[in-house]
């Protein structure tokens, strides 16, 4: 891919739905077949329980972070 040694960070945002489903996904990545994996695993997730206010399912984002080393030869 051509990344350079050091520490490589994948942004994953999204929104969990009343429903439980996954929905919004943004991702930010070095190289764009980084975006396609990240977005490829989200897309595998199974419905989730949805976020609770006063007894009512509501949307929830998160933004989770990948961070991993890439090592050089």
């Amino acid at each position: 891919m051509g990344l350079a040694s050091g520490i490589k960070k994948i942004f994953i945002q999204f929104t969990i739905d009343k429903n439980g489903n996954i929905t919004n996904i943004k991702i930010r990545a070095p190289h764009k077949s980084l975006e396609k994996e990240a977005l490829r695993v989200m897309n595998l997730l199974p419905k989730m329980t949805p976020g609770m206010q006063r007894d009512k399912p509501v949307n929830v984002r998160y933004v989770q972070p990948i961070i991993f080393k890439v090592i050089g030869d």
